[in-house]
């Protein structure tokens, strides 16, 4: 009878001649690669680094049986692929004057450095006349014990079979911590600059109808709470040109009337984003209010006298915008596009004798590339 107990506790003319010098041309390289077969690339996958395994002699005597017993265990462990058995002869524990352990694990420096160490034995049962050969597996990190179990046998060659099972069993109860290579995170920008310029179209509504198309640009700073969502104030320099045209009710003449108004101005939106990133990828939606300071007075010409007049304004108003950008990654910072409306709550007006005033609604797009200034720790 053998067995263990897995639960226990354990190819005539020169044509011809040059025909076949051709032909052996041809085929030379195949016949090469074929002899020498592909070689592995000095790209290829390394070698996986298998454990070392100190396989010590099993009892304290050496017997025929014990041999074979240890050479099968040898060969059992080798058989497992993920380990290399390191043989630890018997004179290494004769000559430091040493017993050869069986059910302790071994010192160290006798190991030759293996990670893990197999000891054991062999004795027989007197009342039942069978074998037991008992195995320990030892974790020499620490030097205590994985896992031990016997295998009971009457006939050895039986009991050889059954080896390779008993240390795959004992090998089993490994369990081997895989440490993952850590998540480099790019770095989190806490607080950031930025500049973007583009054009705008703009409608103008009061009492008469206009609209121009105005180059705005500017500089930013973005506040991250988080992840998600920001805070940005811009400021950005921008214009407004306003051309009338009609009769001149003044003139006994008929007289087409151009009247134009251009001043230029100071925004500074002030926006709420929430930022939403996939990769190098980033959407964000905005949304916010917007004060205007006027830069200077007011241009105001008209092509009946040809004259210059300059006004000033009595109210600017506030307004709204809401609008998208995409970004990307570009160098350490990130390139984006933006597209927003905007409106005015109320009416700016002209101190002029007409009490000019319009109301302004702008659809904007614009380039632009922020960078981080001050970054969060991940």
């Amino acid at each position: 009878m053998n067995s263990y107990r897995p639960g226990s506790p354990g190819v005539r003319g020169f044509p011809l001649r040059g025909f076949s010098l051709i032909l052996g041309l041809i085929l030379l390289p195949s016949l090469v690669f074929a002899q020498t077969g592909p070689t592995e690339s000095a790209g290829g996958p390394a070698p996986v680094e298998k454990s070392m395994v100190a396989i010590i002699p099993l009892g304290r005597d050496e017997t025929i049986m014990t041999q074979r017993f240890y050479q099968g265990v040898i060969d059992a462990v080798a058989a497992l692929e993920k380990y290399s058995p390191q043989p630890i002869s018997r004179e290494v524990f004769s000559q430091e004057g040493v017993e050869i352990p069986m059910a302790m694990p071994p010192r160290q420096d006798l190991t030759a450095g293996a990670r893990y160490a197999l000891t054991g034995g062999v004795y027989m049962d007197s009342e039942t006349m069978e074998y037991y050969l008992q195995l320990w597996l030892w974790d020499m990190s620490g030097s205590t014990m994985i896992y031990s179990d016997i295998l009971i046998y009457e006939n050895i060659d039986d009991a050889i079979l059954s080896l390779p099972g008993l240390v795959e069993w004992l090998f089993s109860h490994i369990y081997e911590v895989v440490l993952e290579e850590p998540v480099v995170l790019s770095p989190e920008p806490w607080f950031s600059l930025g500049l973007r310029t583009g054009f705008s179209r703009r409608w103008y509504a009061g009492q008469s109808e206009a609209k121009a198309v105005s180059i705005e640009g500017g500089i930013f700073g973005s506040l991250y709470l988080n992840s998600l969502f920001a805070l940005q104030l811009e400021i950005l320099f921008t214009g407004d040109t306003l051309v009338y045209r009609g009769l001149d009710l003044n003139s006994t003449d008929v007289i087409i009337k151009n009247e134009q108004f251009r001043a230029f101005s100071l925004m500074t939106p002030l926006l709420i984003k929430i930022n939403f990133k996939t990769g190098p990828i980033r959407f964000s939606p905005l949304a916010g209010i917007y004060a205007v300071a006027p830069l200077g007075k007011i241009r105001y010409h008209t092509n009946v006298d040809g004259e210059d007049r300059y006004y000033t304004y009595s109210l600017m108003p506030l307004g709204y915008t809401a609008g998208l950008q995409g970004a990307v990654k570009f160098g350490s910072g990130m390139l984006f596009a933006d597209l927003r409306y905007a409106g005015d709550f109320g009416s700016a007006a002209v101190n002029n004798n007409e009490k000019t005033n319009y109301r302004r609604s702008m659809v904007s797009f614009s380039l632009g590339y922020e960078f981080g200034v001050l970054y969060r720790k991940r």
